[in-house]
């Protein structure tokens, strides 16, 4: 029979033993990760890694931050300068005879994948034009209405364009986002009338607390960069590699020509928003202008004739989104530029001469190459000079080339997020 003592003596024993064998299973599969070669890769880990909770935008760009970006098809660096925008600083105060444009956008504008350079909204800026990026990953066109207030209206812009995403802007303006990062909201009333919800936007210190800790764990942890990779979501959907065959290509439902309950509401909150951000616009004295940006199976289908026949006999319409918002846009006489012509035709060009595509195939964002197509374009439209004329390279990483990310020479405003 064990004395009272002893059985605490075993407790403890057995639990040293659980610790012990804890920290070597922890240290194995840190060096197997190594070994095999896991890298920090904060794309495919947080989407927002960027970004801090914000009261009423959700989550916005955190002023200061600067470091490496990067993932299976790109490396690079991106700077969030003191203004809480991607880039360098401008001043607030306007120069006289410089003509200032801002954008709002997500994350195509923000330049996910691209360097601080390589976004088409810093291959415009400079000469006689500021062109000034109010862009964060993930934000629906509700967020961007609400940024115009909040910070883009106090830079006294000439021009506001507002990028909208055809790949996941309209499903955003009806979600109230996620348990990490919640978003506002709204509705319209039966008159058209929007009504925000949400705001202040709640989020929990200790939950922010417990993420920080993990980001910064996981610039260190191949382990858990391991178990984060391996474990992934796949963003890639369906693709329409086979239409030639008999079985149906991968159809958005946004493109199908009976749409559904739920995507004719996003269609129409979308709409609601966008006339609100003409009239917003307008009442700061700025002109609006509206870039539809697509997503990449819409510019595939542009320069395929077997995947758009293929959607016709699926009964889709593939422009169907850029064709209701361009009509309704046009009809209050704003100027709307639609990027999938000169996508499509670039893209086509390109991959005829052996070059690259305008998106990464996998991450599904505008490549380097895809930027200076997009600036070249709203140059041409709004009237201004590109600052540089887009390289051989500007495609090269999303043929499958690995770039090693320079930080700025720079960087007093900024500072490493580990």
């Amino acid at each position: 029979m064990q004395t009272p003592g002893t059985e605490r003596l075993t407790t403890r024993a057995r639990a040293a033993l659980l610790a012990l064998g804890l920290v070597l299973g922890i240290g194995a599969g840190e060096a197997l990760a190594r070994l095999v070669g896991f890298e920090f890769r904060p794309h495919m880990r947080n989407r927002v890694y960027f970004a801090e909770p914000h009261p009423l935008l959700g989550w916005h760009n955190r002023p200061g931050l600067a470091g490496t970006y990067g993932g299976d098809e790109f490396v690079t660096f991106v700077t969030i300068n003191a203004d809480g925008q991607r880039g360098p600083s401008h001043p607030r105060a306007r120069v006289p005879g410089k003509r200032r444009i801002a954008v709002l956008g997500d994350s195509q504008t923000w330049g996910d994948g691209v360097a601080d350079d390589e976004t088409f909204v810093a291959r415009l800026d400079g000469g006689d034009t500021e062109v000034l990026s109010f862009a964060t990953p993930g934000w629906g066109t509700d967020q961007q209405l609400l940024v115009l207030d909040a910070e883009a209206a106090r830079w006294s812009p000439d021009v506001v364009v507002l990028a909208l995403f055809i790949g996941n802007d309209l499903s955003d303006n009806v979600s109230q986002g996620t348990f990490q990062y919640p978003k506002p909201w709204f509705t319209a009333g039966a008159d058209g009338a929007l009504e925000l919800h949400g705001v202040p936007v709640p989020y929990s210190r200790p939950l922010h607390a417990a993420i920080e800790l993990y980001r910064s764990l996981m610039r260190h942890s191949a382990l858990l960069n391991a178990v984060a990779e391996l474990s992934r979501r796949d963003w890639t959907p369906s693709r329409e590699d086979d239409v030639g065959d008999a079985r149906a290509p991968w159809v958005n439902p946004l493109f199908v020509r009976e749409l559904a309950d739920e995507d004719r509401r996003r269609f129409a909150l979308t709409a609601r928003l966008l006339l609100e951000f003409v009239r917003r616009t307008r009442a700061l004295g700025a002109e609006p202008v509206v870039l539809i940006l697509p997503e990449l199976g819409q510019v595939e289908a542009f320069g395929d004739p077997v995947r758009r026949a293929a959607l016709r006999r699926a009964g889709a319409d593939f422009q169907q989104p850029q064709r209701f918002f361009i009509t309704l846009l046009e009809q209050q006489g704003v100027q709307v530029i639609d990027a999938l012509p000169a996508l499509g035709r670039a893209t086509r060009a390109a991959r005829a001469a052996g070059g690259p595509h305008t998106f990464y195939p996998e991450w599904r964002h505008l490549n380097a190459f895809g930027h200076a197509v997009v600036a070249d374009l709203l140059g041409a439209r709004l009237g201004v000079k590109r600052r540089r004329a887009p390289a051989a390279s500007d495609g090269a990483v999303s043929a499958g080339l690995h770039r090693q990310p320079t930080a700025p020479s720079d960087r007093s405003a900024a500072h490493n997020p580990s």
